[in-house]
């Protein structure tokens, strides 16, 4: 296996274009160097740089579920009580089923 890798072949290593590994490379964040005209790329640069990409993702995804969750318990809003909830009033849906049993030795 080769140790160091042209710019296509880095691309291909992270699934990714190539223009946009060119792009990662010219800022920095993509460690490699240019030689003349063509950049070289350690292959355990590139998988390190693909590692830490992961756990920075990961963990910036969990903060933010974490986030969210403690947003949804702590920053919920409190139900209001409405004069038809506090009024005695039942729906439909809550009417008390009448007693047949009663009904049938009363009869």
């Amino acid at each position: 296996m080769k140790e160091t890798l042209n710019l296509d072949e880095a691309a291909e290593l992270m699934n990714i274009g190539t223009e946009t590994a060119r792009e990662l490379a010219d800022i920095g964040v993509l460690p490699g160097c240019k030689v003349g005209v063509a950049w070289v790329f350690l292959r355990e640069d590139v998988l390190g740089y693909l590692r830490d990409e992961v756990r920075r993702q990961t963990n910036q995804r969990i903060a933010k579920a974490e986030a969210n969750k403690t947003l949804r318990t702590e920053g919920k809003p409190k139900r209001v009580e409405t004069g038809l909830r506090n009024s005695g009033a039942r729906s439909n849906r809550y009417k008390e089923k009448p007693d047949l049993d009663a009904l049938e030795k009363t009869a």
